[in-house]
């Protein structure tokens, strides 16, 4: 795309007074964005017709100096090495994307257009996740990389971090979408793995340069989140949970709703038990999602034998132990009742269980480790 027609098209997108369907009739109408900004187009237009009030609003728009300085910033930004900014009407836009109901008019890209262009799968949860909860958002980003997915995730704590590393650690792609500028990202403390996401995926917004994280960002972020994948995975969510907003906006875009279970006393579990309660399909490992999307992966055979490697080595004592502790949390005086090892032996065997990482350890005593 030429710099003038994208540089109409910036200016439309920071057009107060204008959403993406005004633009989009503005567009329809005009052919292109240049257009829209040409002397002489106003001057055949009456002034109660509505096409006359968007046209005025974007020549005012564009006088502005302060606009003007912040579409040469974007057009700097878009020269430095992996930027781009892609329009609904370019080549590189993302083809399941454009489908959805509402699409953004642009996408500041950070990274690699191709990431955009591979099968993806989202992977969203709740912030408050427990270990449980991030060690299988990990280990499903991992797989999914594995099995020629890429992963489509936000750049929130917990869940979105933990699934991006697995992702990453798997040699997979991995693509962050942001509420806000993608010169802001948020929070900071994912800095350093954004960084990582740019060299080896893609980092996307479709909010302006400079552009603070809002609240009211992150639903239009989600539905951009869901538009760019073939199925939502929802990890761990509470009954009054963001991420259920990614649920909804994924069956309105016809995208397929998968739902990790957890335990029924987990309060972070609740909201994915409701999507299973009225048709999500329920995930225990990659298979699951990949089976139901078509394609067919023998993950299970190389998690068993993984599995089995692990638990080889242990000594009898440690195997004893191990087959005392379940997925909910099992208390250190419970383990002593059923295994007759003494406080000093068993506090021996739970270190080394926990090093193998076999079992996690909560509040209260230990768990299996879902991966």
């Amino acid at each position: 795309m030429q710099d003038k027609e994208l540089t109409a098209w910036l200016y439309l997108c920071q057009t107060p007074g204008l959403n993406n369907q005004n633009i989009r009739f503005l567009l329809q109408h005009f052919g292109n964005a240049e257009a829209i900004f040409n002397s002489k187009v106003i001057q055949h237009l009456a002034k109660e017709d509505k096409l006359f009030r968007f046209v005025d609003l974007c020549r005012a728009q564009k006088a502005k100096p302060d606009i003007k300085k912040k579409i040469q910033q974007a057009l700097f930004w878009k020269q430095q090495k992996h930027h781009h900014i892609v329009t609904l009407r370019c080549k590189a836009y993302p083809s399941l994307l454009k489908e959805i109901p509402d699409p953004p008019l642009l996408l500041y890209v950070a990274g690699t257009l191709e990431a955009l262009a591979e099968p993806q799968i989202a992977m969203v949860g709740s912030r408050k996740a427990t270990p449980g909860g991030r060690a299988i958002a990990k280990r499903l980003a991992g797989d999914l990389v594995s099995a020629g997915y890429s992963v489509c995730i936000g750049l929130a704590l917990r869940i979105d971090s933990e699934s991006h590393r697995g992702a990453l650690e798997k040699q997979g792609i991995s693509v962050a979408v942001l509420g806000s500028g993608i010169d802001q990202v948020y929070p900071q403390a994912n800095k350093n793995l954004a960084y990582e996401l740019v060299k080896k995926g893609a980092i996307v917004s479709e909010f302006p340069l400079g552009t603070a994280p809002k609240p009211w960002h992150f639903p239009r972020r989600n539905r951009i989140i869901s538009g760019l994948s073939q199925g939502v995975v929802i990890v761990e969510a509470a009954l009054k949970s963001g991420s259920l907003i990614s649920a909804r906006y994924a069956l309105e875009q016809g995208r397929e709703v998968f739902a990790v279970p957890g335990s029924p006393h987990n309060p972070q579990a609740k909201g994915c038990h409701d999507l299973l309660k009225n048709g999500a399909k329920l995930v225990e490992n990659a298979a699951d999602i990949i089976e139901e999307l078509g394609a067919f992966i023998k993950l299970e055979h190389e998690r068993q034998q993984i599995h089995n490697d692990s638990t080889s080595c242990l000594a009898n004592d440690a195997r004893i132990l191990l087959n005392r502790i379940d997925y909910e949390t099992t208390s250190v005086d419970a383990l002593i009742r059923q295994t007759n090892f003494n406080a000093e032996q068993i506090s021996g065997l739970l270190i080394e269980l926990e090093i193998e990482g076999l079992i996690i350890s909560r509040h209260g005593g230990y768990s299996l480790s879902p991966a």
